[in-house]
C-alpha cells in the first residue's frame, strides 16, 4: 500500500487490488518467496515465481508451468523482489523497465544499485532482509510464548 501499488477504492474488493499488475519473485524460499508469492497472488497480481530450477506463474489461486525465462518475467513486472542469499547473485538491471519498483529483501545486496537507479523512475528499496529477520524472530517468540510455554493458556485473537 505504501508503495501505491494496491488500488484501494472502495469498489474494488480485497483479493482484486493487485489486479492487472505483475511482480517477480526471485528466490522461493519456505521463509520469505513462496508466502510472499502467494499473498500476492491472493492479492490480484499475476506472479512469477523464480528458483534455481524452474520458474512457476501464480495466478488466481493456480500455479502454472510458464514458458518464460527469468529474464522475460523481469521484463513485464511492475513489481522485482530479489531475496537470493548469496553474495554472488545480482539482478542483470538490463531487464528492469522503467517505473519497475525493485525490492530486495535479502541480507545481500542483489543489484547493483547504482546501476539500477539509472533506469527512469525506478523505485529500489534496499536491504531490508535484517528486518524481516528481526520480524520472523519476534513472531517466533509470540508463537512461544503463546502455544508452546506448559500450562499457559493460548491468547484467543478474534
Amino acid at each position: 500500500e505504501h508503495l501505491k501499488l494496491y488500488d484501494t477504492s472502495e469498489n474494488i474488493p480485497v483479493g482484486k487490488r493487485l489486479y492487472q499488475k505483475t511482480v517477480t519473485v526471485i528466490n522461493r524460499s519456505e521463509i520469505v518467496g513462496r508466502p510472499l508469492s502467494a499473498m500476492l497472488a491472493n492479492d490480484g497480481a499475476e506472479v512469477y515465481s523464480v528458483d534455481i530450477s524452474s520458474i512457476y506463474l501464480l495466478k488466481q489461486g493456480k500455479m502454472l508451468e510458464t514458458e518464460k525465462d527469468v529474464e522475460a518475467a523481469c521484463k513485464c513486472s511492475q513489481v522485482i523482489v530479489t531475496g537470493v542469499p548469496s553474495k554472488e547473485y545480482k539482478l542483470n538491471t538490463k531487464w528492469v523497465q522503467p517505473g519497475t519498483i525493485v525490492i530486495n529483501v535479502s541480507h545481500f545486496k542483489n543489484v547493483d544499485e547504482a546501476e539500477l537507479l539509472k533506469i527512469p523512475g525506478v523505485r529500489y528499496i534496499p536491504l531490508i532482509g535484517k528486518v524481516t529477520v528481526a520480524m520472523l524472530e519476534r513472531n517466533l517468540i509470540r508463537l512461544i510464548e503463546n502455544f508452546h510455554i506448559p500450562g499457559k493458556k493460548a491468547k484467543v485473537v478474534e
